[in-house]
């Protein structure tokens, strides 16, 4: 009797139950974790998210899956292809394409891949500015950091993270971005395109989008598959920014599939492994070794709060895996201070470590004098006068905030920033009336950048010596008294 090749043996699954592309399955006795399933004719069809004994759990792609039909093993894990093609592509959140262009053709990369090892990893060092002078000036990001944006609904939070993409089209176009969005509505998804695509950003950014209509499948793996094309860039020797928007509506699509599932619910409901699957998803994000290519990923996810609650179980899950948090507060936004991030609350854990000399130099007391200024807002609440002193710290205090507003999609490089923050250090704003601060400042960048861009070529190489600050100063100074008469 002729034997029969074990190579030529398929296992078969049979569908259990199924529900809106969630699946329990029986048979596939040797199935791995995030394995793809494919039909009799060898199309791709979900993937494993988990088993026992007993059962297999299921993604499918596609919620109108015929479940009479029985699915077999690819022994493949779930990948896509990655190349420098997806720069300016749109992409849906398994990878396909959503731009009604031909799919991108490259090498396959798995979606759930382990985080750099320790030893593979160098120190983060380098800064990744945003144009934003409230987060380059006090909470500096560096590259291959992970920094979380915070704050209730329609705060600004994903203002923040488009214009990090959209200042590093201007001051530095060897950054790759990759944009996640996660649950939101459709309309979203062609409003952050069309953003993109008017600024010139879209030309090195990849937008990877699994709106609220689509499946369990691909909101839950659309933060995965951006991460692994984030990864060609980093893994090729060069820089990458990931913004995940946001993680809290992932966790929630991941509450509602594993609740379908019948897994057993935690903490406000969510099941027991949110933790480590973000946890998983954020460690990506590193500055390489030079032996590794020297490339990093940096990663600034999203969560939404509700009434300010950062207590709340997926906020503080992420607050401990990033290395810093920037708050966005309702009441500042309300009072008109925008971006409404409140610098008591928001910390970058790395500091200057990643910020650029000059400008680290000029805003070392920054911080210092925020919180004076708040304990003295206070104490004129409660006393009739106050010492000359304290009028002028707080003065100071003043200025400053009024500087570190800005308006939306305006970012100001940071060596334009290093020319404003010396200016107001040596008084230069003192004598300009308070209700013409934000035009000597907007005025002011715009010269710099139409007459000066030798002076801010030297700052950005990181020249900012004596011979800097009098060319500065001499140039402020003659602003100023040309702006005073206007």
């Amino acid at each position: 009797m002729q034997s029969t090749s074990t190579s030529a043996i398929r296992e078969i699954g049979r569908i259990e139950r199924f529900f809106s592309g969630i699946a329990r399955l029986r048979g596939l006795p040797h199935v791995f974790l995030f394995e793809v399933l494919t039909t009799e004719h060898g199309e791709d069809c979900a993937i494993v998210i988990g088993f026992n004994a007993d059962h297999v759990e299921a993604l499918f792609f596609d919620e109108t899956f015929d479940a009479a039909m029985p699915v077999y093993r690819s022994g493949r894990p779930f990948s896509v292809a990655v190349s420098d093609a997806h720069a300016g592509r749109v992409l849906d959140g398994l990878g396909n394409s959503r731009d009604a262009l031909p799919s991108v053709v490259g090498e396959p990369a798995a979606v759930f891949r382990p985080a750099p090892a320790i030893i593979d990893r160098d120190p983060v060092i380098r800064p990744l500015t945003t144009g934003i002078k409230m987060i380059d000036a006090i909470l500096p990001i560096g590259r291959g950091q992970r920094e979380l944006i915070i704050g209730d609904r329609r705060v600004g939070k994903s203002t923040i993270a488009e214009d990090a993409v959209l200042h590093d089209r201007r001051t530095d176009k060897t950054v790759h971005c990759v944009y996640v969005l996660c649950g939101h509505k459709s309309r979203r998804l062609q409003e952050t395109v069309s953003l993109f695509e008017e600024s010139g950003a879209m030309l090195r950014t990849t937008v990877v989008a699994a709106t609220a209509d689509d499946s369990y499948a691909a909101q839950y793996l659309a933060p995965f598959v951006g991460c692994a094309i984030a990864e060609h860039f980093r893994d090729t020797g060069r820089d990458a920014l990931i913004v995940y928007d946001d993680l809290s509506k992932h966790a929630k699509a991941y509450r509602d599939l594993s609740l379908l599932l019948e897994r057993a619910p935690g903490r406000e409901t969510y099941p027991a492994d949110i933790f480590s699957l973000h946890a998983g998803l954020l460690e990506r994000a590193a500055q390489m070794s030079a032996a590794k290519g020297g490339g990093s990923l940096t990663a600034l996810p999203i969560v939404e709060t509700q009434e300010g609650d950062m207590t709340a179980y997926v906020p503080t899950n992420i607050i401990s895996i990033t290395d810093g948090q920037i708050y966005l507060e309702r009441g500042l936004r309300e009072r008109g201070f925008v971006p409404a991030i409140n610098a008591g609350l928001s910390v970058s854990r790395l500091g200057g470590q990643v910020q650029p000399k000059p400008l680290k130099d000029v805003t070392v007391g920054l911080r210092l004098a925020l919180a004076q200024q708040r304990e003295l807002q206070k104490l004129t609440q409660l006393e009739t006068s106050v010492g000359d002193d304290a009028k002028k710290k707080m003065h100071r205090g003043n200025l400053i905030l009024e500087l570190l507003k800005q308006e939306k999609h305006r970012t100001v490089a940071w060596p334009e920033q290093v020319v404003l923050f010396s200016a107001v250090a040596e008084g230069h704003f003192d004598d300009v009336r308070k209700e013409r601060w934000p035009e000597f400042e907007r005025v002011l960048v715009d010269v710099l950048r139409n007459a000066h861009a030798d002076l801010l070529d030297g700052i950005a190489s990181g020249t900012f010596n004596d011979g800097t600050k009098r060319a500065v100063r001499k140039i402020v100074t003659a602003f100023k008294d040309e702006f005073l008469q206007a």
